[in-house]
């Protein structure tokens, strides 16, 4: 198949979940075999990308690529959706410019968007999906401005999914919101994480439970949270630390003896070592799609406790592998790690499953699942 995707950026260009997804997927999709066009942006002007230090020689072979520079420095309202609809806007001109032809096209967020309402004018027919990760705007916010946003954001999502052919979904939760909304054809298929990663020496539990949250600095993860259930913790008489991996600000950070902030690791094997010096791993999000932590997590041998969001539940099996929490309330977060720390056993057993379960999710598996559901849709 000949399959163009339409991108939000790529890791290591673009920094994000969506962003390694796209790469992960291009990656395995050009080594399975399949022919891929990726159109994708960058946001500094004087570090153009060198697409050899996202893709390995074996999947360039079968992959090409097309890159624009992305701009949006406008602070008036609307000026993301701005943004995207003007990026969106070059992707299209550059499908009428091209002599190739597609099977199909694979479109991230918004990045159809010009394409989808002008089709029809321009006679193109080739079938598209697209793929918006976590529904976040579907789902609970935290604060009032966030909730204003996401009212913002659901008309623009509603057109581009009405207008597409299929939707791609994570499952869980995720397909309830998107059935919910619009009739477009669901696609569900998991996001992944390579085998690579996948721990051959697991750590059982030390003298005391090490417990870690890994991400960005952002209201929608839960921070303040899990900062008031270390509070409630720290009154018991348990032995456990908290690690913090991520770029959180200095006058963000719980002032504690118990929690020690580790900054930003971006280097993956030191990342892998992060994971490794802990057991169980704090997702308590309001908001999510299929975290890309509870994967990494899972496959370094670690418990996870997350709130029941997005397609969290696709990856934690509760009481298998962890906990699920119904909200990210701080004495359900509090609960949750003190159950945990009552049983060491238990832990271990979760960190045992999530090795298991993990192999479910790998990339090797993925993609070829995902060309095939894409050849059914090409054939209808």
């Amino acid at each position: 198949m000949n399959i163009l995707v339409l991108s939000d950026g790529v890791t290591p260009f673009v920094k994000g979940g969506m962003q390694r997804h796209t790469q992960l997927m291009v990656e395995y999709l050009a080594r399975s075999g399949e022919k891929v066009h990726l159109l994708h942006y960058y946001q500094n002007k004087s570090a153009k990308p060198n697409i050899e230090e996202a893709f390995t020689p074996e999947a360039l072979e079968n992959l090409s690529t097309e890159c624009f520079f992305y701009e949006d420095k406008s602070r008036f309202p609307g000026h993301y959706l701005r943004a995207q609809d003007k990026i969106s806007e070059h992707y299209l001109k550059w499908i009428l410019k091209t002599d190739r032809s597609f099977d199909f096209i694979y479109a991230k967020g918004f990045m159809a968007w010009a394409l989808l309402k002008k089709r029809t004018h321009h006679g193109i027919q080739t079938p598209v999906g697209v793929k918006f990760h976590g529904m976040n705007m579907f789902q609970k916010q935290a604060n009032f401005k966030l909730t204003l946003q996401k009212y913002m954001l659901q008309s623009a999502v509603l057109k581009n999914l009405r207008l597409a052919d299929y939707a791609f979904s994570y499952g869980g939760e995720i397909t309830d919101i998107l059935q919910s909304v619009c009739d477009t054809s669901i696609i569900e298929i998991s996001t992944g994480i390579e085998a690579k990663w996948i721990s051959s020496n697991p750590q059982q539990v030390g003298k005391s439970i090490q417990f870690l949250f890994v991400g960005r600095f952002d209201r929608v993860k839960g921070l303040p949270e899990i900062y008031k259930a270390i509070r409630l913790l720290e009154k018991d008489d348990y032995k456990w630390h908290f690690h913090f991996v991520g770029p959180i600000p200095s006058e963000h950070q719980l002032k504690s003896t118990k929690c020690t902030f580790h900054g930003a690791i971006y280097d993956e094997e030191q990342l892998k070592e992060a994971y490794d010096r802990c057991d169980i791993l704090v997702n308590t999000s309001i908001s999510e799609g299929m975290p890309n932590v509870i994967l990494e997590g899972m496959s370094r041998g670690l418990g996870v406790i997350a709130t029941d969001v997005g397609a969290t539940s696709v990856l934690v099996r509760n009481g298998q592998n962890g906990l699920l929490l119904q909200k990210p309330d701080p004495n359900v977060i509090y609960h949750a790690m003190a159950q945990s720390l009552e049983s060491y056993s238990t832990v271990n057993v979760w960190k045992s499953n999530s090795l298991n379960l993990i192999r479910n999710y790998l990339w090797d598996q993925i993609a070829p699942n995902l060309s095939r559901k894409i050849e059914e849709c090409i054939a209808k």
